[in-house]
């Protein structure tokens, strides 16, 4: 027995140093998996949840499997092996996930049954694997000793997985490459582990018992099974519960791109991993830390939480996006150190405690089954149920009154074997005096803010969701916005008639509009431009955000007309690719609201695939007009989104959305039968326009005129060049700009540089346009050349604004019932100097 003892001690360097390698490969295979689906599913809060669900119930089950029918130590290498080969293949299906979901899309056409059986049918399996791992590896080394070591080393493992993923990997590989690349890796482990097998599994010797002899606290030794594995489900349920609120607290303060995210989850990982490790330095010194002492500190700690929060950052205060990117992030993961890291490390020290006490593999795979399955849960009900009930502060406060209600029965368990030198606070009268705290803090905490805002607001309604905070907000001057996550505002009052026109000009130009497609709901105020062309006969309209839909049905019917109301309007609570991806020639028109390319997802709406899934929806004639935010994009972003979407109309024309030279938006247009800016049936527009006049809804000079369109054509998009074009797979675009956005290190595509663009495009389109348009047409330019000049108080301003009457066109000038503060410009037309 001494030679298989020492056998089993050489077998634990290579045991913890897979294990830290699985933990990597486990984390990055989550953090890809998970873009996977999204890419499939949509970039809604639900695919996020139920691929991550998907992950933590395959863990939960591989370890219940390890604990029915626990490796024996001559075959635990062997299984490790098989499990990482097949983490390994299956991780290079889900790569796939797209093509097979097209075409069952295409076969069968499932819809509701697609999104939830693709991320169990993906990501289960290989999850199950990955939770055979630690049980199996625990049963190949048979010392009890090294049992918090592989738990701490594999959850540092997953830390690394997930930094390494996000910062270097996804940027550097794409997607598909990342992905290659992790499934290597797994492929080197199973490797390594059929090497451990072969050179230090025994084949022959029976399992010895376990030594539980080396450094056991007694305390969680005397635990029932069930009580034990009570605890482990509650620690995991809270633990994920917990993370899930600290995500949309520093939602409300961060950057709401994929990098912020991860930063939040390394420090919670990087917290539980130092709990562990703590543990694993005081093995073998007394009974200090029992559990009912740890479930007391968690609740304390959590239950001051949200005080230090706020503390830090009163009012919800945004971090400042123009700090340097070291200097940003450096105080992001200090404000998380701060405020987040002594709640983890509290409550991350039960489960390892618990595991501490178990002693052998199967009961260690038992607990850990009970943990994933509580993780699962955990994420679930905050998300869906208490964070929407209590709010960003009272969800953290139930978290920890919940930790102090487990600590009763532990606490007065204690009491009874108290000694005149243990420590009074570890009592109950420790216990009622944070029960008093939390007592006191509770009712206050209903108070505290959920999202930021200046004196002249108030908030009108605030609910938070699995997508997050949204709110409604109106200013003293009667402006109304919808604002999410406390950063981005979706749309407001003021800019009622510039959404419309979002929506007007597009549908303009095709001529004769009867089934219309619209990406993005926001206020309601572009769908509600759709609707006043009388010939639309259906408008679907997709969103992400339930919420915002039911702020705009409540708050904002005056500012869209109410057209939840119209009975051609259905509204689709889906993703837009996913949305459009199963439809094939249904619309006439369809329109892409503005996109933040750098938040989470969004940059898969600029795509080539999804570009194609829009080019499919359209039928022959239909045209499609996706809308761009250029305040939130640099040159080279747009000029790589021009080159994603001319690989899918090739004829691509460019429409100013305004004549804003610092907040312009333009718009990319193209037919998917293939026709250019040459072929738009201009006399069909003016047609339009007519009926939009005779419609008596809309007082937009722009939209109300043949000569008003015209002046927001541009003209044909001008090619690139060589570069990059945004895909699914390397999703180029997202990183890129989630990069540059904290500091902006190359500006944004707005002002001189983009009005000289815009210039030069407009003097190589006059030709394009029918004689009777093109003085309209380059009219348009001289406004914005107005509003460039204005800005930088030019010389030339005075000559330019004595020009504005003649440079108008005479439709325009000479129309009574036009609304000259619709103009979207500073320098707004004035019908007392006509």
């Amino acid at each position: 027995m001494t030679g298989f003892r020492n056998s089993r001690l050489d077998a634990s360097v290579p045991a913890l140093v897979l294990l830290l390698f699985s933990g990597a490969a486990g984390l990055a295979h989550q953090v890809i998996w998970t873009r996977r689906l999204v890419d499939v599913l949509g970039a809604s809060a639900e695919t996020f949840s139920r691929v991550v669900g998907a992950f933590c119930i395959g863990l939960a089950l591989g370890s219940a499997l390890a604990a029915a029918r626990p490796a024996r130590t001559a075959s635990a290498w062997r299984r490790v092996a098989l499990a990482e080969l097949t983490v390994a293949l299956l991780g290079l299906i889900v790569l796939q996930a797209p093509p097979m979901a097209d075409a069952v899309r295409d076969h069968w056409g499932i819809g509701a049954g697609l999104r939830w059986g693709l991320p169990a049918f993906l990501i289960i399996p290989p999850a199950v694997a990955m939770g055979l791992v630690l049980p199996a590896v625990l049963s190949a080394v048979r010392n009890p000793a090294i049992t918090l070591k592989a738990y701490a080393i594999n959850t540092f493992g997953g830390v690394l997985g997930i930094a390494l993923t996000v910062f270097i990997g996804l940027p550097v590989l794409g997607l598909r490459g990342a992905g290659v690349a992790v499934c290597g890796l797994s492929g080197l482990l199973a490797l390594g582990a059929w090497t451990a097998h072969r050179a230090l599994g025994p084949t022959d010797l029976p399992n010895p018992s376990p030594d539980l002899s080396a450094g056991h606290s007694a305390r969680p030794d005397f635990l029932a099974p069930r009580v034990a594995s009570l605890l482990a489900f509650a620690s995991g349920f809270l633990v994920l519960g917990l993370e899930v609120t600290a995500q949309h607290q520093f939602a409300q303060i961060a950057i709401n791109s994929h990098f912020s995210g991860a930063t939040i989850l390394a420090i919670v990982l990087l917290s539980l991993t130092g709990s562990t490790f703590a543990l694993v330095l005081r093995e073998g010194r007394g009974r200090r830390w029992d559990l009912g002492n740890l479930l007391l500190m968690a609740g304390g700690v959590w239950t001051l939480q949200p005080l230090l929060f706020l503390w830090l950052r009163p009012g919800l205060q945004i971090l400042p996006y123009e700090l340097a990117p070291a200097a940003y992030f450096l105080r992001l993961t200090g404000l998380a150190v701060l405020t987040l890291a002594p709640g983890f490390v509290v409550s991350g020290l039960l489960f390892p405690r618990l595991l501490q006490s178990a002693g052998e593999p199967r009961t260690i795979a038992r607990l850990l089954a009970w943990n994933g399955l509580g993780s699962w849960l955990g994420a679930e009900t905050f998300q869906i149920v208490v964070l929407p009930s209590l709010g960003l502060w009272r969800t953290a406060l139930a978290a920890a009154g919940t930790y102090l209600l487990f600590a009763l029965p532990l606490v007065r368990s204690a009491g009874r074997e108290a000694s005149p030198c243990r420590p009074a606070w570890r009592g109950w009268r420790s216990a009622l005096a944070l029960i008093l705290v939390w007592a006191a803090v509770w009712p206050r905490a209903a108070r505290w803010p959920q999202v930021g805002y200046a004196p002249a607001e108030r908030v009108v309604a605030v609910t938070t969701g699995r997508e997050g905070v949204v709110a409604t907000v109106v200013r003293d001057t009667n402006d109304w916005r919808i604002v999410f996550n406390n950063s981005y505002t979706l749309g407001g009052s003021r800019a009622q008639s510039n959404q419309e026109r979002q929506a007007h000009l597009p549908l303009l130009l095709h001529g004769s509009p009867a089934t219309v497609a619209l990406f993005g709901i926001a206020t309601g105020s572009t769908l509600a431009g759709a609707a006043q062309n009388p010939g639309i006969q259906r408008l679907d309209a997709f969103e992400l955000s339930p919420i915002a839909v039911r702020f705009a049905r409540e708050h904002f019917a005056p500012f869209n007309r109410s057209v939840f109301d119209d009975a051609r309007v259905r509204v689709f609570l889906d993703d837009a690719r996913s949305g459009v991806a199963s439809t094939h020639g249904v619309y006439d028109v369809i329109v892409g609201d503005l996109f933040l390319p750098w938040r989470t997802g969004e940059g898969r709406l600029f795509s080539r695939e999804h570009f194609g899934a829009v080019h499919r929806a359209l039928k022959p004639d239909g045209l499609f007009c996706q809308w761009l935010p250029l305040f939130q994009l640099t040159r080279l972003h747009y000029e790589v989104i021009v080159r994603t979407f001319l690989s899918e109309f090739p004829n691509g024309f460019l429409v100013r959305g305004d004549f804003y030279p610092e907040l312009p938006i333009v718009g990319l247009c193209g037919f998917a039968g293939g026709r250019s800016l040459d072929a738009v049936d201009w006399a069909g527009v003016a047609r339009a326009c007519e009926r939009l006049r005779a419609a008596g809804t809309v007082a937009d000079p722009l939209a109300r005129h043949v000569d008003g369109v015209a002046m927001c054509v541009v003209g044909p998009l001008p090619p690139p060049g060589p570069g990059p074009v945004n895909t699914l797979d390397n999703a180029w675009l997202e990183w890129d700009a989630g990069r540059n956005v904290v500091g902006l290190r190359t500006p944004w595509f707005v002002g001189v540089p983009l009005a000289e663009y815009l210039r030069d495009v407009v003097r190589g389109s006059a030709a394009r346009l029918p004689q009777q348009l093109r003085a309209a047409h380059d009219s348009g330019q001289f406004f914005l050349t107005l509003e460039v000049a204005a800005r930088v108080r030019a010389p030339v301003l005075a000559n330019l604004q004595s020009q504005i009457l003649e440079r108008l066109p005479a439709s325009l000038r000479f129309d009574p019932e036009a609304d000259w503060t619709q103009w979207p410009g500073s320098q707004k037309p004035s019908p007392g100097n006509w």
